[in-house]
């Protein structure tokens, strides 16, 4: 773990806990209310329907979380964005290579993890749309952090419906 991750997390055990990957991701401005809102954005539904599908999507997101596969890949984003800003990948970072595309790989494994290829569908279409935090990450040069949010809310999105 890199020291700026050792600093980000203040975890009693030599394991992180969900919460240091919340509070992970909190550091870089993404929580579960932006999530959420990111996730509503595209979904297509009746407004009665509303409540009752935030109300299941928020519980689906606190429960894949734990999950220590998406746990696993949102932090290798995080790190991989790190060492990324200070020069440490072997490809211009900043130019966002299309020849690389590990970024979009660890968004599909999150969406796939959590509800397999029909996630990994909506995945692609979270990606292009880069709606709320995931635009966010994305213009402020989170290569790999905007696809791994896209892929946790597209499978937990694709989740809800199942």
């Amino acid at each position: 773990m890199t020291e700026s991750l050792k600093n980000k997390c203040n975890s009693s055990d030599k394991n992180m806990l969900e919460s240091d990957v919340v509070k992970l991701l909190s550091n870089l401005g993404v929580n579960f209310d932006n999530m959420l809102k990111c996730g509503m954005y595209m979904c297509i539904c009746d407004e009665s329907d509303k409540q009752e599908i935030e109300t299941k999507f928020l519980e689906i997101m606190k429960k894949q979380i734990k999950n220590p596969n998406v746990s696993t890949l949102l932090i290798a984003a995080i790190t991989m964005d790190e060492r990324g800003r200070n020069g440490g990948l072997p490809f211009d970072y900043d130019s966002d290579p299309t020849y690389v595309y590990a970024d979009e790989v660890i968004g599909m494994a999150i969406a796939n993890e959590i509800a397999g290829t029909k996630a990994t569908f909506n995945f692609k279409w979270y990606d292009a749309k880069k709606p709320g935090v995931i635009g966010k990450l994305d213009k402020e040069g989170y290569m790999f952090l905007d696809d791994a949010v896209a892929g946790f809310v597209a499978g937990c999105m694709s989740k809800v419906f199942e």
